[in-house]
């Protein structure tokens, strides 16, 4: 027979009484991990592909290799795709 205050508490706490419904950090956790999922993604893709900078690269290397361009204009321009 359930006494007075042991139905005050059960009504009291909810429907998760009996330890149901997620733990609290798991929420926030999850969160968490799906903003910086995003932050990552919209890091790479605002920052460009590796790809581009290689074909970058590789036309650069063409130009030189036709002589459109000298040696210093290549390395200069290497340089450059190096620090972006």
């Amino acid at each position: 027979m359930l006494t007075h205050t042991m139905l005050t508490a059960a009504t009291a706490a909810g429907p998760y009484w009996h330890g149901g419904g997620a733990p609290f950090p798991v929420v926030p956790a999850f969160l968490f991990l799906a903003f910086l999922v995003a932050l990552v993604a919209f890091g790479v893709l605002r920052r460009g592909s590796w790809r581009a900078r290689s074909d970058a690269r590789s036309v650069l290397a063409d130009r030189f290799a036709r002589g459109d361009i000298d040696a210093e204009e290549y390395r200069s321009r290497l340089s450059e795709l190096s620090r972006k």
